[in-house]
C-alpha cells in the first residue's frame, strides 16, 4: 500500500510530467491555476490555525470571578504568592491563567472541607499556607541554593509534621467519642429482643389509645358546641 507521503510525491511527479507535455499557453494556465489553488490552501490553513489558537486561548482564560477570588485568597493567606501572581499576570498571561485555575481548585477543596467538617478547616488552611510557602521558597532556592532558604523550608516541614500529628490526635479523639456512642447504643440494645418489643409496643399502644380517645370525645360534642352559632 502506498503511504500518504509517497502518494503525494507521485501526484506531484505526474503533474509535472503533464505540464511538460502541454503547450506553453496551457502550461502557463496550469501554473496560474496551481498558484491560485496554493493560495486558497494557504488561506484555509491559516484560518484553521487561527481557529485552533482562538480555542486554545479561550480554554486558557479564566473568569473574572475566579481571578478575583484567587487573588484575594492569596493576598489574605500568602501575600508573597499574591505578588508573584501579579507579576505573572503581566509577563506570562498563559501561565497566570493556569496558576489561577490550580489555585481555584485548591480553594474549592478547602471550601468543601469547611462545609462538611468546619472543625477541620483551620488545620487544612494552615497546611495549605505552609505547602504554598514551601513551593515558593523552593522555587527561589533552585536559583541560588541559598542555605538560609533551605533553613526556612526545613522549619516549615517541621511545623507541617507537628501539625499533622496534632490533627491525627484530634481525629483519634473524635473517632473514640464516636465509638463510645456506638458502644452505648449496643449496650442499650443488648436486652432480650422480646422485652424490647414489649416495651415499644406499650409505647405505641398508649399513643394510639390517647389519640383514639381524643377523636371520640370530639365526635360526642353537642351540635351547638361543635358548630359556631349564627353571627349577630
Amino acid at each position: 500500500m502506498t503511504s500518504p507521503v509517497g502518494l503525494l510525491l507521485a501526484l506531484v511527479a505526474a503533474g509535472g510530467l503533464a505540464v511538460a507535455q502541454q503547450s506553453p499557453d496551457s502550461a502557463q494556465r496550469r501554473q496560474a491555476a496551481d498558484q491560485k489553488a496554493d493560495a486558497e490552501t494557504s488561506e484555509k490553513a491559516a484560518a484553521t490555525d487561527k481557529d485552533k489558537t482562538d480555542k486554545k486561548s479561550a480554554k486558557s482564560e479564566v473568569s473574572d470571578e475566579d481571578r478575583a477570588s484567587a487573588m484575594k485568597f492569596a493576598a489574605d493567606n500568602h501575600p508573597e504568592l499574591a505578588r508573584l501572581l501579579e507579576q505573572l499576570q503581566k509577563s506570562r498571561p498563559g501561565e497566570f491563567s493556569r496558576a489561577v485555575r490550580d489555585l481555584t481548585t485548591q480553594i474549592q477543596t478547602l471550601e468543601r472541607t469547611r462545609e462538611k467538617s468546619p472543625v477541620k478547616y483551620p488545620g487544612q488552611l494552615e497546611t495549605w499556607k505552609r505547602d504554598s510557602q514551601v513551593r515558593v521558597l523552593m522555587a527561589r532556592w533552585s536559583r541560588n541554593k541559598d542555605p538560609e532558604l533551605e533553613k526556612q523550608v526545613r522549619e516549615l516541614l517541621r511545623q507541617r509534621h507537628e501539625s499533622r500529628i496534632v490533627q491525627l490526635m484530634a481525629e483519634q479523639e473524635r473517632m473514640a467519642e464516636h465509638l463510645r456512642k456506638i458502644q452505648e447504643q449496643l449496650a442499650a440494645n443488648s436486652q432480650p429482643v422480646e422485652s424490647q418489643i414489649d416495651k415499644e409496643w406499650d409505647q405505641l399502644s398508649r399513643k394510639a389509645t390517647v389519640r383514639k380517645s381524643g377523636e371520640k370525645k370530639s365526635s360526642e360534642l353537642p351540635a351547638s358546641a361543635a358548630e359556631p352559632g349564627p353571627k349577630k
